[in-house]
């Protein structure tokens, strides 16, 4: 992609956006103490789930807009009851309520309201997208693509203006709510774009909060939809493992895992064959999800049974 130039005013709203971030993990500290603090899961405590829906597919993207409301009611639909998080205890953000604006307002919203006691669970399908060079030092390479209604003219100027948001933001974002602990489900269509490390080594980051990072797929690898496109492809498997498989979130992840590689196969064989002799570059179609988390978080998060939980 070739370099463009960037006005220093421009420049100087990109950092002022990470600095209002800085700001906003700070005052989490100065509002919650406890923010630092081991978490309760630590003390044996049961923590309460709470779940983020948030799902973004902009309307200039290919794929219709619908395929991410879709994919986030169907994982929305089918996780809560297994993780007993009744309607007060999820948030949902989609495409014209997901806006860079509506997830900022909805991050302040559980910094004040979650604790050590909680555990927040963030489902995200969207797009990211790469940042522009501009030789800076501060260069923000990756931004979440939140809803627009046009395209932006480059991805730089949408994170400037507040239209998208970095990647490092969101993980500012996300460190400024202090629950117990958290796990980011991320299902979008450009993985390489997001450091599994991101939660864990951030600059703002909370070293003594467990965090998990599942991605759905590799790096390189283009996350694929659903043999009808009605749905994502880890989304799809995900919502099946919920409402076949018992254990813990890690048994249905590894589970979804698995579901998603094979049916990916004879998908991405069919684009091939529809690609033809091409000398274009094409992403890598095949499509294996990867999992990050060091402290076995997943692990350890129990999900009701199939007879308790009356997932449909």
């Amino acid at each position: 992609m070739m370099a463009v130039s960037v006005p220093e005013a421009r420049t100087r709203r990109v950092r002022s956006w990470g600095d209002a971030c800085r700001c906003l993990v700070a005052a989490a500290i100065l509002m919650f103490p406890f923010y630092g603090q081991p978490s309760a899961a630590e003390d044996g405590a049961s923590l309460k789930n709470h779940i983020l829906g948030l799902g973004t597919c902009p309307p200039w993207n290919p794929q219709s807009v619908e395929i991410c409301r879709y994919s986030v009611d169907k994982v929305m639909s089918s996780l809560a009851p297994r993780l007993d998080a009744g309607p007060d205890r999820q948030h949902l953000l989609v495409n014209e309520g997901a806006s860079a604006a509506a997830l900022k307002l909805k991050a302040t919203e559980l910094a004040n309201k979650l604790g050590p006691e909680d555990r927040l669970v963030i489902y995200a399908n969207l797009p990211l997208g790469v940042v522009e060079a501009t030789g800076t030092a501060d260069q923000t390479n990756y931004a979440l693509e939140l809803w627009a209604s046009a395209k932006p003219e480059t991805t730089l100027q949408a994170i400037s203006d507040g239209t998208w948001m970095s990647a490092s933001a969101f993980a500012a974002l996300i460190h400024a709510i202090p629950a117990g602990e958290v796990i980011l489900i991320l299902d979008t269509n450009n993985p390489q774009a997001f450091d599994l490390g991101l939660l864990e080594h951030h600059a703002v980051d909370n070293k003594n909060r467990p965090e998990a990072l599942v991605i759905s797929s590799g790096p390189g690898q283009s996350a694929n939809y659903s043999a009808d496109r009605t749905i994502s492809l880890f989304g799809k498997h995900l919502a099946v493992a919920l409402h076949a498989g018992e254990g813990t979130l890690q048994d249905i992840v590894t589970t979804a895992v698995n579901g998603t590689r094979q049916a990916a196969i004879p998908i991405c064989a069919e684009l091939k064959e529809k690609r033809g002799e091409t000398t274009e570059p094409q992403p890598d179609c095949t499509q294996v999800p990867e999992i990050h988390d060091p402290d076995a978080l997943l692990n350890r998060t129990v999900l009701l049974p199939l007879s308790e939980s009356n997932v449909n």
